[in-house]
């Protein structure tokens, strides 16, 4: 078990702004107070109970109480209601801390951003700078506490100020577009009398109420100013820029953690003075542009964070060359070839299910639910040096041991489930040097391609597995599991040219069974089987420096070898032979013997000949040795 004390952070995603600060706080505070933080993510948050979305929420039956000492749930930007409910009966019967970010889920302490004087201020300066009465609130679903403490603060601003707020100027929205686009409509074709301005929940009802009011024909902020709510980069980097509050997400995350500090330890925690308060963002929809700076500072920062690696990314055409690799080292290898993508990785780790690929098995035997007891670390990248070794450890360690003492300090690690479809590969581990860099959903490609990557040599292995298997049974005799005459003619062309070209000494047995028609005609067909698989076992077990031993005909059978044979050598494989079915005469109870007429060659393979010509010499001889033989028992 891993050293630190580990709290849990459960997320939908991290790729958007308002999310990663509250992770970076996360990260902060823990790193002061001395946890790791494990933060459970998915790359597809739907709501379709497909067989993909299975896939991506396996990721979070990783988290056991007993790995964890609280859990920070952010599921309430969960698009599965399911899901949220799983987690909510998960987690409620464990009996350890959990807190929940911006959502209450009943069974536990929530903590919301500290929001209502922002929302006000903002309304204030719609009021104060820009001279607008009729202001209408864009909030969220009624009854959300987020939601209802901003719609509170506008109400406060406006009557601060003695301005009415009318039942039609409050609007309950669900914070994605469908509300905002249905509100621009409604303003636009004149169903709703335009306010002076609408300030929003979120960026997300602000960006689509702003695009939809410019389509059609409004002018922004001339004619009507629009404020959103998040500080996100989409309503920094929209066309106009949206005028925002970016709130205290960071600090938000920070008292999540140090309130489980608290429930976990008893001790009280100070929040880092390094953590940003909230501020206000005026840009070009409220008609002011105090945020210029701060827009440029930030698409600048953006580029250099996310697009700059976004566009090495698209080049690096990473899925076609990881799907070209014929196994899982060469396919890790060339993985390793393209971490420079990821901008500020510091550790990477890639843990696989044993036996992930489950290619003798059926296949639809595969792991579904949950992970393997066992997990192999294949891949660990650490700054700049990578380990292909494998390194076992249990599951439900979720980190193996040694990553403390590579990372070497608290820190918060990122896990993205590796599957195809239901199928579970596995999972990946990222640690960034800045959290803030895990804003980019690079690394979420990253692991996608990996996903994809190893389903594609699992089913490339898997084919060829089965042509294997198709090929063998083709040239294997289905008697005696010995090689058949096409087994011999596909292999004995290859040890001929071998003895040929390298001169070694050619070695090729001829045998043929005698009295097969005496044992069928007298004992059955069943004991001319056993007499042909008696034979078979013994030219089989003869058979010592990687010859080829094959059953060509009915009765006959043939060896072919080449290398550094003696004389001596093949005088004791004849005796071996001899002394098998001298053995097996005497010991089987069988009212007929089994035995073989041999011939051989030994000797160099001329240039220019055709392996034929070694074989009837072999042949020759073990027809001279069956008359021989045939003579000694009517003797």
């Amino acid at each position: 078990m891993r050293k630190l004390r580990t709290l849990a952070v459960i997320a939908a995603d991290v790729f958007n702004d308002y999310m990663n600060r509250i992770l970076v706080g996360i990260s902060e505070q823990c790193r002061l107070l001395g946890y790791d933080a494990l933060t459970f993510l998915m790359a597809f948050n739907m709501d379709s109970g497909s067989l993909i979305q299975h896939g991506e929420e396996n990721i979070f039956t990783l988290i056991k109480k007993e790995s964890v000492d609280g859990v920070i749930l952010m599921a309430g930007n969960f698009a599965s209601q399911t899901l949220v409910e799983k987690c909510v009966k998960e987690f409620s019967g464990w009996g350890i801390p959990v807190i929940a970010l911006d959502y209450d889920f009943g069974f536990c302490e929530s903590i919301y951003a500290d929001d209502s004087e922002l929302f006000a201020e903002m309304t204030d300066h719609l009021i104060e700078k820009h001279g607008c009465r009729r202001i209408s609130c864009l909030t969220g679903p009624e009854g959300n506490a987020p939601a209802m403490s901003r719609l509170s603060a506008y109400r406060k601003s406006m009557e601060r100020h003695g301005l009415e707020v009318r039942d039609d100027d409050v609007i309950y929205g669900d914070f994605w577009k469908i509300t905002a686009q249905r509100l621009a409509k409604d303003i636009i074709e004149g169903r709703r009398e335009r306010p002076d301005a609408v300030i929003c929940a979120n960026d997300v009802m602000a960006r689509h109420l702003c695009n939809s009011v410019l389509k059609g024909g409004i002018n922004v902020p001339d004619d009507m100013k629009i404020a959103g709510y998040d500080g996100s980069n989409d309503a920094i980097m929209n066309i106009p820029s949206i005028s925002t509050i970016s709130p205290e997400n960071e600090r938000l995350g920070a008292r999540a953690v140090c309130r489980l500090h608290e429930l976990i330890t008893g001790e009280k925690a100070q929040i880092s003075e390094e953590l940003p308060s909230g501020e206000l963002l005026f840009a070009r929809t409220c008609g002011c542009s105090t945020a210029t700076k701060y827009i440029v500072e930030h698409r600048e920062c953006y580029y250099n964070r996310v697009e700059r690696f976004d566009n090495y990314y698209s080049g690096s055409g990473m899925l076609e060359r990881l799907m070209g690799n014929e196994n899982l080292d060469e396919l890790l290898r060339n993985l390793n070839g393209f971490i420079y993508t990821i901008n500020g990785l510091d550790t990477y780790m890639l843990c696989l299910c044993k036996n992930w690929d489950n290619v003798e098995q059926q296949e639809d035997d595969y792991v579904r639910d949950g992970y393997a007891e066992t997990m192999e670390a294949r891949f660990l990248y650490t700054r700049n040096h990578a380990d292909f070794r494998n390194r076992v450890f249990p599951s439900a360690d979720i980190l193996p041991d040694f990553m403390d003492e590579l990372c070497g300090e608290p820190s918060m690690y990122f896990l993205l489930p590796v599957h195809f479809m239901d199928r579970c590969f596995g999972y990946s581990v990222f640690r960034f040097g800045d959290v803030r860099n895990a804003v980019s959903s690079i690394f979420m490609q990253y692991n996608k391609n990996v996903s994809i990557a190893l389903e594609f040599l699992r089913v490339r292995t898997k084919l060829i597995s089965i042509n294997q298997r198709i090929l063998m049974n083709s040239i294997r005799d289905t008697l005696t599991g010995i090689y058949n005459r096409k087994g011999f003619n596909r292999f004995s062309e290859g040890i001929f040219r071998k003895a040929s070209e390298e001169g070694k000494m050619l070695f090729v047995m001829i045998g043929d069974l005698d009295q097969l028609k005496m044992i069928n005609d007298n004992f059955g067909h069943i004991e001319g089987d056993n007499a042909i698989t008696v034979a078979a076992n013994a030219l089989q077990s003869s058979c010592e420096l990687n010859e080829v031993c094959a059953r060509i005909g009915g009765d006959e059978f043939a060896i072919i070898g080449c290398g550094d044979y003696s004389d001596e050598q093949i005088s004791e494989h004849m005796e071996y032979l001899r002394g098998f079915f001298d053995r097996y005469n005497a010991d089987s109870g069988k009212k007929y013997e089994v035995g073989l007429s041999l011939g051989y060659y030994l000797g160099a393979a001329k240039a220019g000949e055709e392996l034929e010509k070694y074989i009837n010499i072999a042949d020759e001889m073990m027809y001279a040795d069956k008359v021989r033989r045939k003579k000694l028992r009517e003797n």
